[in-house]
């Protein structure tokens, strides 16, 4: 009587695990992968990523004090799909400089802006990085 018993215990719970793998193989069958979720993460890591490098390098420094080639060479080195422009102002919004970076199209739907503080010399500056991905390329 226990040997039937026993038997009808590891039935019910392979018909169980079966039951559970079915219900997860079918949910991962339905759900839908929205790889434009995925992009705008990757559009905002890489925003924030420059706009790290510019603070870091020493560049906006540069640009404050007039040179803006090293941040156009910093904008230019992003991947071609890709699009950005810098704006660089003071914190009452007068701008010093903007920089796009050449060969964008149009603005595609995915636009990501990030802001920044950056002091230099005592002064404290206002960053504006706007990218998005070339409708042309990408």
């Amino acid at each position: 009587m226990a040997l039937k018993s026993r038997g009808f215990v590891i039935t019910l719970d392979a018909i169980a695990a079966l039951s559970f793998m079915l219900l997860s193989l079918y949910f991962i069958q339905t759900t839908s992968f929205n790889p434009t979720i995925l992009k705008g993460t990757q559009l905002k890591d890489f925003s924030l990523d420059t706009l790290t490098v510019l603070e870091k390098s020493g560049r906006l420094g540069d640009l404050i004090t007039g040179d803006s080639t090293a941040v156009r060479e910093v904008l230019l080195a992003s991947p071609d799909p890709d699009c950005m422009q810098f704006t660089l102002s003071y914190l009452n919004d007068t701008q010093i400089a903007v920089i796009d970076k050449p060969g964008c199209g149009g603005i595609g739907n995915e636009v990501q802006v990030d802001y920044g503080l950056y002091d230099y010399g005592g002064q404290v500056y206002k960053t504006t990085l706007k990218s998005w991905y070339n409708v042309e390329v990408g």
